[in-house]
């Protein structure tokens, strides 16, 4: 597969009660290769008891509005179990661990909420794809997403590349603690799932 990707990330602050889970993913991510303007990454991905791994490279495409609205061109395919545990033995820096949690809003767009695991235990963010640069642009966040993040420090690739100290150093105590509300209710509301 081979597309534009165009997408804005952010914080939350909570959950409505109407919200509803359109899919589940369980994710562990591995990263292969990264300079300035390029990433090679592995990924097991478990959705319902299926298992699918993939190879993903991502180069830069233009970066606007100072980095808040990630454009990059992204090229997929998948792989077999054996090639990923190969290509594994190569990582750079941690693998993350995530629970993505897929759900519908407005105007057919789906926020990909990704609850992080281990070393990043705590942490979560809100991510929108869209389908053009136009509506990136003029979207108009939901009442229950935080600030916006961007990509400088929040990438799943700059999460990989940190250490638990150096993650703790970059988020407040306050946010890991706000965001275990939200964490318990995504759990509560996938029981139904």
């Amino acid at each position: 597969m081979d597309n534009k990707e165009i997408e804005r990330k952010y914080f939350v602050k909570c959950l409505p009660d109407d919200i509803y889970i359109e899919k589940i993913e369980e994710i562990s991510q591995i990263y292969l290769y990264r300079d300035k303007n390029s990433t090679i990454r592995i990924r097991k991905m478990i959705i319902n008891e299926n298992v699918e791994y993939i190879y993903t490279v991502k180069t830069q495409g233009n970066i606007e509005t100072e980095g808040k609205i990630g454009n990059k061109y992204e090229i997929e395919s998948n792989i077999s179990k054996e090639s990923f545990e190969d290509l594994s033995l190569n990582k750079i820096g941690n693998q993350i661990n995530k629970t993505r949690y897929v759900i519908p809003i407005k105007g057919n767009l789906k926020v990909e909420i990704d609850v992080y695991h281990d070393y990043l235990e705590g942490f979560l963010t809100a991510e929108v794809e869209f389908p053009n640069e136009e509506e990136a642009n003029n979207f108009i966040k939901p009442q229950w997403f935080g600030k916006e993040i961007g990509y400088k420090e929040f990438s799943n690739g700059k999460l990989s590349s940190m250490n638990e100290k150096e993650f703790k150093s970059k988020v407040s105590q306050d946010l890991l603690n706000d965001n275990l509300f939200v964490i318990e209710k995504l759990k509560n509301i996938s029981k139904n799932y």
